[in-house]
């Protein structure tokens, strides 16, 4: 069964919505998924700015992100579902950056998000 949730951004992640995790798999909660994000920020805006710079942004990026939280805290299996560019190389940087982002340890399974909604606002 999946629970939708609701997740806030601010500045570069902004427009955040939907977001479900598998439930029967101990979710993480949105407030501990957005701050994994929020605090490894920086690397993720750095590869959208490199990207910008080699190809211009004209509309909001929008990424659709799928990735397994293990107990370890490791996340595992991340993958772009969807993006409005459709740019392998930068989903391939992207898949990298989400890859490494580390998580507070739990005992139980792993969790699962389905789908994480991330969305880039160019500078104009």
């Amino acid at each position: 069964m999946k629970m939708p949730t609701r997740l806030l951004s601010s500045l570069l992640l902004a427009g955040l919505t939907a977001a479900a995790v598998a439930q029967e798999a101990a979710p993480r909660s949105d407030a501990e998924i957005q701050g994994v994000f929020d605090r490894n920020r920086a690397p993720l805006q750095r590869i959208f700015m490199k990207y910008q710079q080699r190809m211009p942004l004209e509309q909001v990026l929008r990424l659709e992100l799928r990735f397994t939280v293990a107990p370890d805290g490791t996340v595992g299996e991340p993958a772009v579902l969807s993006s409005t560019y459709g740019d392998r190389e930068l989903e391939a940087l992207v898949r990298s950056w989400l890859g490494g982002l580390r998580f507070e340890a739990r005992d139980g399974p792993a969790a699962v998000v389905e789908r994480y909604p991330l969305v880039y606002h160019p500078a104009r």
